[in-house]
């Protein structure tokens, strides 16, 4: 969810279903960019971002600065470049 051009949160539920669990590329790559990103806010603010995971995933950006947006929108890219390239597998929704 973005306001003001500012990434709010992001929620992701599911599995890509490309391949059985453990051996997934799909959901491979966005677990990877998500920890990466997530790993990365942190780095640079620990108060930056709050996110839950479980079942689901769910990242609130708190601060709505510069450097934690940016690593949002770039997760948000990586997510839209795998989108593109299994379409079947990923959906990306904007609110």
């Amino acid at each position: 969810m973005k306001d003001n051009n500012v990434i709010e949160e992001i929620k992701m539920n599911g599995h890509a279903k490309y391949d059985e669990y453990g051996k997934d590329i799909v959901c491979a790559g966005i677990s990877s960019a998500l920890v990466t990103s997530v790993n990365a806010c942190l780095l640079f603010d620990k108060d930056s971002i709050f996110y839950e995971e479980g079942n689901s995933f769910y990242l609130k950006n708190l601060k709505r600065d510069d450097i934690t947006n940016k690593l949002l929108e770039n997760l948000v890219s990586i997510l839209k470049s795998i989108e593109s390239d299994y379409k079947e597998n990923i959906k990306i929704r904007e609110e």
